[in-house]
Formats: C-alpha cells, structure tokens, sequence
C-alpha cells in the first residue's frame, strides 16, 4: 500500500528529472570582459542585448604526445548579434598563415558599438580526451 508521501516523493522526482534533462543551448550570461566558454551552436550573452554564437569549430593542432611537421590549428567561426543585426567573424590558433598565434583578435562593429573578440583557447587540445568529447571555445567580447 503507498502513503500520500510515496506519492508525493515520485512526482518530486520526476519533477527534477525533467527539470535536469533541459537543453544545452540556453543562452549562458556573461559579466563584461570576462572569457565565456562557448560549444558549437551554443550562445552567451555578453552584454545586455548582444549574444556570441559558435557556428563552427574546426580543430587540426597536433595532438599531445605526437611528432608532427606541421603544429595545425584550431578555427573558430562565430556569429556576434544585437536585437537588430549580426556580424560574422573568425578566429584562429595554432599555424594560422604565416603566424604562430597563441590568441587572436578580430574587431566589429554592430550599430554603432564596436566589440574587440578574442579566442584565447579551444579546448579539448587535441589527444588529451577522447575522440568525439565536444569542443569548447574560449572567447572574451570587449566593447570599444
């Protein structure tokens, strides 16, 4: 026979299971200036009305504990937006051209708000979690 608090005890249960199975794709708030880890397809707010999108995230650096003739690169495609408009950029570590870049650096502009972006890391390095663990980008967005 079940008590009224079985009852009770299953639904508040359920109630958190379905409370934890959320989406990943929230838009994830950000004090200005400060880094914000982002997934491919994910956003985070970094000002009031401006959010950063990760459209892509392409890795090709060697990986940990592997000899390599060329070090390869990490590229980060992204999508900066307000209420009105959006601007589309890209960023690169690793052997980006002619450079070997340890961050990097793109300016926009949206309405009359310019924003300094800077990827400072893609993680996981390459070789140091299993094949297939997601990638995360590394950005901190600057208004100007």
């Amino acid at each position: 026979m079940t008590t009224p608090f079985k009852s009770l005890y299953g639904l508040l249960v359920i109630g958190l299971l379905a409370v934890g199975c959320e989406k990943d794709n929230k838009v994830a708030p950000s004090e200005q200036n400060q880094p914000v880890t982002v997934k491919i397809n994910q956003s985070a707010r970094v000002k009031q009305n401006v959010t950063l999108n990760v459209d892509t995230i392409s890795d090709s650096r060697c990986p940990m504990n592997a000899v390599c003739v060329w070090y390869g690169n990490a590229q980060v495609k992204f999508t900066l937006k307000n209420e009105t408009q959006s601007q589309s950029g890209e960023l690169c570590l690793g052997q980006c051209g002619q450079q070997l870049k340890n961050r990097d650096t793109v300016t926009l502009q949206l309405g009359t708000e310019r924003y300094e972006v800077t990827l400072s890391d893609v993680q996981p390095f390459p070789g140091s979690k299993p094949d297939g663990t997601p990638k995360e980008a590394i950005i901190t967005v600057n208004q100007k």
